[in-house]
């Protein structure tokens, strides 16, 4: 059960975060710097603080994930969320980054929350905080397993991040090659 190895974080924003939200492409995210505003309320205090590592469930039916989106924070800074995002902090950061990895395949999302979530009108998903981690998801037995994985999977992130950076400097390089060849 996810109840043994995630737990609930209540802790409130009286310091007032920044506020974040959740996006399936880019993770926690704040809202001003990735939206371009806020869309948070005029007072954030009731808002959820989310920390480094945790692991954070937007109840939010988007695309190919119908009964919400669950990741992890890479958030350098602690940062708030609506209250109606689920926050829980892993019992070790391979912990939840391992669960990041395994929630970002909508399948393994979908199987996970389905049998937790009642759908109520105009397709709201009605399901608690607490709920949330009444499901399984399979895990490695051995912790040096899950720091194996969850070490592996970041290796190759920043691998493919990398490669992305490489790839469009090359094609900025390229524009202006073009641009200046013509002259």
């Amino acid at each position: 059960m996810l109840s043994e190895i995630l737990t609930e974080r209540n802790e409130l924003n009286a310091a007032y975060h920044p506020v974040h939200s959740v996006s399936v492409s880019a993770g926690v995210i704040n809202q001003v710097e990735y939206l371009g505003r806020s869309f948070a309320a005029k007072d954030t205090a009731h808002y959820h603080v989310v920390y480094n590592g945790d692991i954070v469930y937007t109840k939010s039916p988007t695309g190919n994930q119908p009964f919400g989106i669950v990741k992890q924070s890479h958030c350098l800074t602690p940062a708030a969320v609506s209250p109606l995002y689920g926050v829980y902090q892993p019992c070790s950061f391979e912990i939840g980054n391992y669960l990041h990895y395994y929630f970002l395949n909508p399948l393994n999302t979908n199987n996970y929350l389905s049998p937790l979530i009642q759908k109520g009108a105009k397709n709201t998903i009605n399901i608690s905080n607490q709920r949330f981690l009444e499901n399984r998801v399979p895990l490695p037995i051995d912790d040096m397993e899950i720091q194996l994985v969850s070490d592996s999977l970041s290796a190759l992130d920043k691998k493919i991040q990398f490669e992305y950076d490489v790839l469009t400097s090359l094609e900025i390089q390229k524009k202006f090659l073009l641009g200046n060849m013509f002259i």
